[in-house]
């Protein structure tokens, strides 16, 4: 379900979990003040938990479902395992550590250089490539709680990106309308 978490920032992890489908799985730090952001997405491409390590390790963010749908699970001991008798699933996963290495690089640096309205195309770009359909089931308040800004501001830089014809907002979804566009602002 929506809002279910994997496991939390701290817990120890014990499992990796496989989104499916159109689940999306968002990596999330929280800080003291009770704001929170979010540092990587993962969809049917990925997995969260020990992806790297043996597991066990506690968790340096929490992994909470943003798009509800099926999960696989694997033990994390198993899985290391597989990863010693196999050096072809070894190097599998040594690769994606890779690549959610690079999009947690480049989320810090587009938080850091890009406005808002850069952001949140990537962002929603981002779950396109997830979930591989054009309507995004997202709402304001989960939009801008994976931006890290509050909701009134959000939905004035929706209303923004909707008259450049970018995106088409509507309950509880957001529509790409012209993602080459939309790449070149982001």
């Amino acid at each position: 379900e929506r809002g279910a978490r994997l496991f939390a920032a701290g817990a120890e992890v014990s499992f990796i979990s496989f989104p499916c489908e159109q689940t999306v799985a968002t990596l999330i730090i929280a800080m003291r003040d009770g704001r929170s952001a979010e540092t990587a997405t993962v969809g049917r491409e990925g997995a969260v938990g020990g992806v790297v390590s043996a597991g066990c390790l506690p968790a340096s963010t929490s992994a909470v479902i943003q798009i509800p749908g099926k999960v696989l699970r694997i033990d994390a001991v198993r899985l290391q395992e597989a990863k010693r008798r196999s050096p072809a699933i070894a190097n599998l996963f040594t690769r994606y550590a890779d690549c959610l290495l690079a999009q947690v690089l480049q989320s810090v640096a587009c938080n850091a250089l890009h406005p808002i309205e850069g952001r949140c195309l990537r962002w929603l770009l981002t779950l396109q490539d997830r979930i591989g359909t054009p309507v995004l089931p997202v709402t304001h308040e989960l939009l801008a709680s994976m931006l890290g800004v509050q909701r009134t501001y959000l939905t004035r830089i929706l209303r923004t990106l909707q008259r450049q014809g970018l995106i088409e907002v509507g309950r509880g979804r957001i529509t790409i309308l012209n993602r080459p566009a939309m790449s070149e602002v982001a």
